[in-house]
């Protein structure tokens, strides 16, 4: 609808019949809108085919010669006013004509930018004053103008792709309507109409034409390219720390990365993207405060490259990105360090020794996370000479295996390891008490109790804790169960369901109690088959 809307307003021609002749320098004038209306709909992007040189060269022509001539032909306005918004106009026009040939900082471009801006508000403003524009058209040049602006200014830090900055950021396309109906009504001058220029104008600017046309047609700056880009393929071989650097090699060598192919077999940055604009884009992107945003802006813009390549292309343009990164990495890891630790010391604080009159030589009480598919393992650490015994979903009969012991209802034990099924696969409690012989015999309260043979080979027997268990382990470590050293042992194993606590739901609801002492013995013997 917008755009139907839009092409109305184009097409429809001038809104007043043209009531004599025109001045010389604003029937140029009407020309310059047309086109920049015309290349607006299809002739720039037209001409970016050809040659981009060409397409920046004509559509910043053009701007100029409009910019001057609208200007001047402005009614109602003081002499000082047209200094001024000529004066912002050309300083816009001006950068745009070095930034293919050398880098302007990034404070400097913003500065620029407003200067740019700034003379487009005071046409707007001028046109308010000139009886020849409407209301309508002043108020379509201040909405293309301004509101894309401030939501801008509103969401920076952001990256936002919702459909409220799809339609805000499609009002820029409203600047076409205004500049096809500022040529529409020019065709009917009204009041207070400047008088009619000397006519040298449009010479001037057919000479301006004639001059920017060899630059259109060479097309030099999209080819030019420094040292270290795509065409020297040896340039990584020769990158020194960027410390070594002087600011000029510092970004030959990061166009050396730019231009090289990343991890994903692409360049950094779009083959196309002249030089010049690849450090500008990175200057950008120094200003960032985060990988996060960094990484954001990056893509939008048609980059790729993963973080860790950005940071080191963007630390010989900016020193010291990737030790602010490094701080900032830090800084976050300790922060998820102490979220943890408190998450940790929250499930410890839910579990209490069953055994809290009868001390072991060594014991330890701890939350246990468990895996996906729940279950657990006691195994010798140490013990390597039948792969990995702690892993109890591994393949394999050398080590004890969880769905073995899902088939004998518990516990399944193969040399140095054993695999214990529980009920669940949420966190619970586990005591562990090693004795130096057996302790007494207790089964009141508990739903299960096995015991069975374990060996140590290397003199440990261990349970694992999280997170160097893999998906699951203990939330504190706890003590080693081989208080004999190498040998057999007997392993006691208690497990029962807890109930459900409405007041804490996070509360865990199996406990099991492990008790380990020497012993020879390596038959099974079910104290309490389960409940």
């Amino acid at each position: 609808m917008l755009n139907a809307w839009a092409l109305w307003q184009i097409l429809r021609g001038p809104a007043l019949p043209r009531a004599g002749a025109l001045p010389r320098d604003v029937v140029w004038l009407r020309r310059l809108l047309y086109t920049d209306v015309a290349g607006d709909l299809l002739l720039w992007e037209l001409l970016d085919e050809v040659s981009g040189v060409a397409e920046y060269v004509a559509r910043w022509a053009v701007w100029a010669a409009t910019m001057f001539l609208l200007v001047r032909a402005l009614a109602g306005v003081s002499a000082r006013f047209r200094v001024i918004a000529l004066g912002l106009g050309l300083t816009g026009v001006l950068a745009a004509a070095l930034r293919p040939f050398a880098e302007i900082p990034l404070t400097a471009s913003f500065l620029v930018a407003m200067a740019a801006l700034g003379c487009k508000v005071m046409i707007i403003a001028g046109q308010r004053r000139d009886r020849r524009f409407s209301a309508v058209t002043v108020g379509i040049g201040w909405t293309a103008l301004l509101v894309p602006q401030v939501y801008s200014l509103l969401q920076i830090g952001r990256v936002a792709f919702d459909g409220l900055s799809l339609a805000v950021h499609a009002l820029d396309g409203l600047l076409v309507v205004w500049a096809a109906r500022t040529a529409h009504e020019l065709a009917a001058p009204g009041q207070g109409v400047p008088a009619p220029g000397t006519g040298r104008t449009p010479r001037l600017i057919a000479a301006a034409f004639v001059l920017a046309l060899p630059a259109a047609v060479v097309g030099a700056e999209e080819d030019a390219r420094l040292t270290y880009t795509a065409a020297d393929e040896g340039c990584r071989d020769r990158l020194r720390p960027a410390t070594a650097l002087g600011p000029e090699e510092r970004r030959r060598s990061f166009l050396c990365l730019a231009r090289s192919e990343t991890f994903a077999a692409n360049a950094m940055f779009p083959e196309r993207l002249a030089d010049q604009r690849v450090l500008a884009h990175g200057a950008q992107l120094c200003a960032l405060p985060g990988d996060r945003e960094r990484n954001a802006l990056h893509e939008r813009a048609g980059g790729t490259a993963d973080a860790i390549e950005l940071a080191a292309a963007l630390e010989y343009l900016c020193p010291g990105i990737v030790a602010r990164q490094t701080a900032d990495a830090h800084r976050r890891q300790a922060e998820r360090d102490l979220q943890e630790a408190r998450w940790k010391a929250e499930a410890n604080a839910r579990c209490d020794d069953p055994w809290p009159g009868t001390r072991a030589r060594r014991q330890g009480t701890a939350a246990y996370m468990l895996p996906e598919g729940g279950g657990y393992a006691v195994f010798d650490d140490r013990d390597d000479s039948a792969g990995g015994p702690g892993d109890i979903y591994g393949d394999g009969d050398e080590v004890a295996d969880i769905f073995d012991a899902v088939e004998d209802g518990f516990v399944d034990v193969v040399g140095s390891s054993a695999a214990i099924v529980t009920r669940g696969d949420a966190a619970m409690c586990l005591t562990v008490k090693a004795f130096d012989r057996s302790p007494p015999l207790r089964l009141t309260g508990w739903g299960q109790v096995v015991e069975v043979g374990i060996a140590s080979r290397s003199g440990r027997l261990v349970v694992p804790t999280y997170p160097e268990g893999g998906d699951g382990g203990a939330a504190r470590p706890l003590p080693d169960l081989a208080v004999a050293g190498p040998g057999h042992y007997r392993l006691r194993i208690y497990a029962r369901t807890l109930p459900w606590d409405e007041n804490d739901p996070e509360a865990p609801l199996e406990e099991h109690l492990l008790v380990v002492h020497p012993g020879r013995s390596k038959d099974k013997v079910v104290h309490r088959p389960r409940d």
